[in-house]
């Protein structure tokens, strides 16, 4: 994960499963997550093992530009990209395991935004794995962003999380060492000279 959208609703939802492998829906408070819920989404199977919306936030509602409660959540990525989606979309519901996806987000202008969706097992009334609670956060939401509506998502990369293992998403990401610093002024040690508190680099041309 990389969005804090993704880390605070995934922390709220660790909190609330305990040792279970999810939490049921009602114990999601949308009062504890009022800051999210415009991003936020649940979706349920049916009979036929589809993935529906069963609640929308307005964000993202307004980011396609329609109502999508009861739309197919397939149905938000290009053609190619449907079957894949659904069938992450339902593991996560039905064998309760997180995951995180990476999109682009095609407009219908013909431009890209890069975004995060995070999917989290929930279960329904009856107990079973039959539904998930998720959220879509945009990176750095470009100038277009409620102009243009976003006509279909393409999965760029797909994380299913280990319940079993501590999230240490930031701990395990290799460190980056950065070069040291150029000292600029190294090449002028032989060519300075106090001057009251100032320090005087001589150098320009000498010709």
């Amino acid at each position: 994960m990389k969005h804090k959208n993704s880390f605070e609703l995934f922390d709220y939802w660790t909190e609330k499963r305990g040792k279970r492998a999810a939490p049921n829906r009602t114990d999601i408070e949308p009062a504890d997550i009022r800051t999210l819920l415009p991003h936020v989404f649940i979706c349920d199977l049916n009979d036929d093992g589809q993935l529906n919306f069963r609640l929308a936030g307005t964000a993202l509602c307004a980011l396609h530009g329609r109502e999508l409660k009861g739309t197919a959540f397939s149905a938000l990525w290009l053609a190619d990209g449907t079957r894949n989606a659904g069938r992450t979309g339902t593991s996560v519901a039905s064998a309760a395991t997180p995951a995180v996806l990476s999109l682009d987000c095609l407009s219908n202008g013909g431009r890209v935004a890069q975004a995060e969706m995070l999917l989290l097992p929930i279960t329904g009334p009856s107990g079973r794995n039959d539904r998930l609670i998720g959220m879509l956060s945009i990176f750095e939401p470009p100038y277009w962003i409620g102009h243009e509506h976003i006509v279909g998502f393409s999965t760029t990369g797909v994380r299913f999380l280990d319940q079993n293992r501590d999230p240490l998403f930031l701990a395990n990401r290799p460190e980056i060492k950065l070069p040291n610093a150029p000292n600029f002024a190294s090449g002028f040690a032989n060519n300075r000279r106090q001057v009251g508190h100032l320090v005087v680099l001589d150098g320009g041309r000498r010709d």
